[in-house]
C-alpha cells in the first residue's frame, strides 16, 4: 500500500503521518495565475515561501511532495506570452524548491513539462475523468508517469477497473478512496471548472460554488446519493489491491490535521469504526478536530474575505450563504452531533453486489439496490434536514430568479412593495 495524502501545510501533519505508509503529500499555493482544483476560500493561506519550507520538511521526513498545476480551464491564457511566462516561472520555481512530481489536468502541460523539465514526474489529474483502458493507454503513450482514475463513475465497475489495470503496463495508477461526489455526476466537469476559476489570482467572477449547493440539496432530498457516491470503504480496499491497485489518494486539502490523520489511519488499517461521513465529507468537521490555529484558517472571517464583493452580488442576499455555512459547518467547526450519519460497519456486504454485476447498463430507479441500503443505513437528523433543506431551497430560488444579483436599490423597492401588499395598502412603488 502507498498513500498520497492531502496537504494542509500544518507542520504537525508530516510528523503525524510517520506511522503510516504515506509516500507523498500534495498541495499548492492558495491562489495563483492559473488556479487549481479547489477554490481559494476553501484552503489555508499559503504562499510560495510557505510551500518551499514545507517541501523541505517533507523531504527531511522521507516524504515526497506532489505540486498541483491541475487547472481544468485557463481561458486559453496558457497560449499567450504572459501565460507562458507564468508557466515557465512556476516550473523554474518548482525546480528550485525540489518538488518531486506535478499533477496537471491537460495534455499541453504534460507535454511541456516532459519536453522542458524532464526531471519532474507528471501525474494526470482525476479531473480528466480517465475511466477506460483507451484513455489510460493514451496518457501512458503521451508520457504520463501516473494517472488518477476518474473519481466519479468507475470505482464499482470492477471489470473495467481490471481492464484499466491491465492496460497500464508502464504507468502508475491512483484511486481516490474517499471522494463524496455523486455517482456518474452529470455536472462534474462544470463543477471542476468553477472551482478552478475560484482560485485564479485575477478571477473576475464571484466564487459561489453553485454546483456544491445544488448537489447538497440533491443528496439531502435523495439520500441514496450518500451511498451511490464513488468512495471506497477501508474494509473494501483488499478488493482493489487484489486487482493490482496499491496507490490510494486521500482528500481533502481543507481538512484539519486530526481529520487527515483519522482518515489515513482508517485506510492504512483497512478498518474504520464510526460515521463514514467523517471519512468522505469535505465539511462538517467536529470542533474537537481543530487546533486553535486551524480555527482561524477555517473561519467566518475567511469567508467574508473572499465573498464580500458588493458590486458583484447583493450582499443582503449573500446572508443566505452565511446561513448555509453556519447550518452545515462549511468553513468552521461543527458543534454537536452530525446531521448525516452512516455507520461504516453497517455497510459490510454493500460492495458484494458490485463484485458480480455492472451498473453501467442499468437504470438505478429500476434496480434500487442502493436505495434499499440507504433507507436502512442513512440517518438524517430531522431538525438538520428541515433547517438545511429550507436554506438550500431558498438560496437556489434566489439564484434561479436572479434576485441574488439584484441591485440594492431594486431590492429595497421590492421589500417595500411586498410589505405594502402584505398590509393591503394600494400604493404604487416605482
Amino acid at each position: 500500500m502507498r498513500l498520497s495524502v492531502a496537504c494542509n501545510f500544518d507542520p504537525d501533519l508530516v510528523d503525524g503521518l510517520k506511522p503510516y505508509p504515506v509516500y507523498e503529500v500534495y498541495g499548492k499555493v492558495t491562489t495563483d495565475f492559473y488556479g487549481g482544483g479547489r477554490p481559494s476560500f476553501y484552503l489555508p493561506e499559503v504562499d510560495e515561501a510557505a510551500v518551499a519550507r514545507y517541501v523541505k520538511r517533507c523531504h527531511a521526513a522521507g516524504v515526497e511532495f506532489n505540486y498541483l498545476l491541475n487547472a481544468s480551464c485557463m481561458s486559453n491564457l496558457e497560449f499567450t506570452r504572459e501565460g507562458q511566462r507564468q508557466l515557465r516561472s512556476t516550473l523554474d520555481w518548482l525546480s528550485e524548491i525540489d518538488v518531486d512530481s506535478i499533477t496537471v489536468a491537460n495534455l499541453f502541460f504534460l507535454k511541456t513539462i516532459k519536453k522542458s523539465y524532464p526531471h519532474f514526474k507528471v501525474r494526470m489529474s482525476a479531473h480528466r475523468y480517465t475511466d477506460n483502458p483507451r484513455k489510460v493507454r493514451f496518457w501512458q503513450e503521451e508520457g504520463a508517469d501516473c494517472v488518477v482514475v476518474s473519481e466519479v463513475n468507475i470505482y464499482r465497475e470492477l471489470k473495467i477497473l481490471r481492464a484499466i489495470r491491465e492496460a497500464a503496463t508502464h504507468v502508475d495508477l491512483s484511486l481516490i478512496v474517499n471522494n463524496s461526489c455523486r455517482q456518474d455526476c452529470a455536472i462534474a466537469a462544470n463543477h471542476a471548472t468553477g472551482l478552478n476559476h475560484a482560485s485564479q489570482s485575477d478571477a473576475k467572477g464571484f466564487p459561489l460554488d453553485y454546483s456544491f449547493v445544488f448537489c447538497q440539496h440533491l443528496k439531502l432530498t435523495q439520500p441514496v446519493n450518500f451511498l451511490r457516491a464513488n468512495w471506497i470503504r477501508p474494509e473494501d480496499l483488499h478488493i482493489y489491491e487484489e486487482m493490482g491497485y496499491d496507490n490510494f489518494k486521500i482528500v481533502e486539502r481543507n481538512s484539519p490535521t486530526k481529520a487527515l490523520l483519522q482518515r489515513t489511519k482508517a485506510y492504512a488499517e483497512r478498518s474504520f469504526d464510526g460515521n463514514l461521513m467523517d471519512l468522505v465529507q469535505c465539511y462538517g468537521y467536529d470542533d474537537s478536530l481543530y487546533s486553535e490555529k486551524e480555527r482561524d484558517y477555517y473561519s467566518v472571517r475567511r469567508m467574508l474575505r473572499y465573498f464580500i464583493k458588493p458590486r458583484t452580488v447583493n450582499l443582503v442576499k449573500f446572508l443566505k450563504v452565511v446561513q448555509m455555512g453556519n447550518a452545515m459547518s462549511l468553513l468552521y467547526p461543527r458543534s454537536g452531533k452530525a446531521g448525516v450519519v452512516v455507520d461504516n460497519k453497517e455497510l459490510d456486504g454493500f460492495i458484494d453486489r458490485f463484485t458480480k454485476t455492472s451498473c453501467q447498463s442499468l437504470d438505478c430507479e429500476k434496480c434500487r439496490y442502493c436505495h434499499k441500503w440507504a433507507e436502512e443505513k442513512v440517518e438524517i437528523d430531522p431538525e438538520y434536514f428541515s433547517r438545511v433543506k429550507s436554506i438550500l431551497e431558498d438560496l437556489l430560488d434566489e439564484m434561479y430568479s436572479g434576485s441574488f444579483w439584484t441591485s440594492y436599490a431594486r431590492g429595497a423597492r421590492q421589500i417595500v412593495k411586498g410589505a405594502l401588499q402584505h398590509l393591503g395598502t394600494p400604493r404604487k412603488v416605482a
